[in-house]
């Protein structure tokens, strides 16, 4: 009997589209769940992946140590010029938040505990969402308390991140202002 080869790893998954990938970065800086740093990691991804505007430049040039205090100096501009919505307090940024967390955990870059945590700190307005969300992570809690296996919070949670990511995407960009 001959041995089989074995199968090629599964293909990764494709990369989502630059603009998307750096809205969703902005959202979740928006809400305080990424640094100021970790934008400026971001906009560097989207300059090499194709995303280009004078201002994208200047922040992918920020020193890290400067970011605190430069980012949020740039972002308004870094969105005029994109076409992207400002990442500012209130709902649809915490709304566009959450879908980029969903998104995340769907593609294995956040694991489904991690989700769970993130997610529960946004102010979502949405009751049946918030339940969902606060019971998986009591439950969560609960496992780690008593060593209990999460195989089955993962699956509730990923279902959960699955259910939210495959919402239409928020919008993305508004009509540039005229010259």
């Amino acid at each position: 009997m001959t041995a089989q080869p074995a199968p090629p790893p599964p293909a990764p998954p494709p990369p989502e589209p630059p603009l998307r990938f750096l809205a969703d970065r902005m959202a979740l800086w928006g809400v305080g769940q990424l640094s100021s740093e970790d934008l400026v990691d971001a906009a560097c991804t989207a300059l090499l992946a194709g995303v280009d505007a004078p201002a994208l430049r200047e922040l992918a040039g920020v020193a890290r140590r400067d970011a605190p205090y430069e980012v949020p100096l740039l972002i308004p501009e870094v969105a005029a010029q994109l076409g992207l919505d400002r990442p500012e307090p209130g709902p649809a940024t915490g709304a566009a938040a959450l879908a980029a967390l969903a998104a995340m955990t769907v593609r294995g870059e956040l694991a489904p505990a991690a989700f769970v945590s993130r997610a529960q700190d946004l102010a979502v307005h949405d009751p049946a969402l918030d339940r969902r969300l606060v019971h998986l992570a009591a439950d969560y809690g609960y496992a780690e308390d008593f060593e209990e296996p999460t195989d089955a919070l993962d699956a509730a949670a990923l279902a959960e991140a699955r259910r939210l990511a495959a919402r239409p995407p928020a919008p993305l960009s508004r009509p540039a202002p005229p010259p």
